[in-house]
């Protein structure tokens, strides 16, 4: 049977643009100018971590990144609540799960966010209908982020998925090199956030696909 592992931000919940206006702010808060260009290159789809150190460098401690981390998120999080209608998932996302959960597909989502920004995704969003906190891997400290693999391999390995029996959904191209990297059966690709002719670097593309609305085809049982 294939078990499904989900990108969250910008695939489950499209939340690009709120996370762009969050780093804006954010980082002119610190003093520093945020372009769009830069934003698309460096700061769609790697971990906070990541993405703090390309700008802040070396000389935080990882105590003081956790604390910057969070600062940031805290905006973004009130960029949501700011308007109730920001606080939908991805067209088709609720028929999706529906249905797999009825059907009892195995499926969990793995995600650059902190835990804070899970609690959130969990009581604000509704994700707490499909998921318990076991089938959600997120950024704790324990491996790196997004392109680096790490974080499919222990979601495979704690879900007890083979991997060349998981699909992964993605959004972005560290999150589809994270998947690749780890070695799974197939990865669908939603959104235009990648170029049609980056496609080509990975062997296993399913699909390209627009929202979530007939994602049953993709069920193998």
């Amino acid at each position: 049977m294939r078990g499904f592992i989900f990108d969250f931000n910008g695939t489950l919940f499209r939340d690009t643009e709120f996370h762009r206006i969050a780093w804006k702010q954010f980082m002119s808060r610190h003093g520093i100018y945020i372009s769009d260009e830069n934003f698309r290159l460096k700061m769609n789809g790697p971990g906070n971590d990541v993405i703090l150190r390309c700008f802040f460098g070396d000389g935080p401690s990882d105590a003081e990144i956790d604390a910057l981390s969070e600062e940031k998120e805290r905006i973004y999080r009130d960029i949501v609540l700011a308007d109730p209608a920001r606080k939908a998932l991805a067209p088709g996302v609720v028929e999706m799960f529906d249905t797999l959960k009825a059907r009892g597909i195995p499926c969990g989502v793995a995600t650059a966010s902190i835990r804070a920004n899970i609690d959130f995704y969990m009581n604000v969003l509704g994700l707490n209908r499909w998921f318990d906190y076991d089938h959600i891997f997120y950024m704790t400290g324990e491996f790196p982020g997004k392109p680096d693999p790490a974080i499919y391999r222990v979601a495979m390995q704690r879900m007890d998925f083979r991997p060349e029996d998981t699909v992964v959904v993605e959004d972005s191209l560290p999150g589809m090199r994270s998947a690749l990297g780890a070695g799974v059966g197939g990865i669908i690709v939603i959104g235009e956030t990648v170029a049609p002719e980056t496609l080509s670097e990975f062997p296993n593309i399913l699909a390209r696909i627009g929202n979530f609305y007939g994602f049953d085809r993709f069920i193998v049982e």
